[in-house]
């Protein structure tokens, strides 16, 4: 149980707040009045650590997912390990061999929501199209990469004010 980091940001209300802002914001079409608003994986992290800044303490740099999971060191093994909200990262190959690869071969990034009966479900923008959706697990088959892995990573850091990265491969700067 994380009791320094919830006095900071209480997860559990981050995340109840997180399908109302969702469907105020993500690109339905037919359904919501925004279709020109448009979150892709990574920008839909970027917008809840945004929405939550004052708690942070910090606003994520505008880089893509591989940033954000070198900027998280607590690493788990499974999903059982996950509190709402932790993070789940997916690496994998391009299966356009001229599509330059990310980091880390880090494709995806989804928010760990677990709302149903298996525990598995999330939130995130799946599709190219930046539709944002609740998920009824986070594995899937892409369309776009293949040999997918997925890694379960903490937001302990982040809830403590810490976003560094720790990746020493890699140099996320903006010059």
């Amino acid at each position: 149980m994380r009791s320094a980091s919830m006095q900071r940001v209480d997860q559990k209300a981050w995340c109840k707040q997180l399908p109302g802002r969702l469907k105020a914001a993500a690109p339905v079409p037919g359904v919501h009045d925004r279709p020109d608003l448009e979150l892709d994986c990574s920008a839909l992290i970027r917008q809840c650590v945004v929405d939550l800044q004052r708690h942070f303490g910090f606003a994520l740099g505008g880089w893509n997912q591989a940033y954000q999971f070198d900027t998280l060191p607590i690493k788990v093994d499974s999903v059982d390990q996950l509190e709402p909200g932790d993070l789940i990262f997916v690496s994998g190959i391009y299966f356009d061999e001229k599509r330059k690869p990310k980091p880390h071969n880090m494709t995806h990034v989804e928010m760990y929501f677990p709302c149903g009966a298996d525990l598995c479900e999330t939130i995130g923008s799946r599709h190219k199209k930046g539709c944002v959706q609740v998920h009824r697990d986070f594995r899937f088959e892409s369309q776009t990469y293949h040999s997918m892995q997925y890694h379960f990573r903490k937001i302990d850091t982040w809830l403590e004010g810490v976003c560094q990265s720790i990746c020493s491969e890699h140099r996320w700067t903006n010059g």
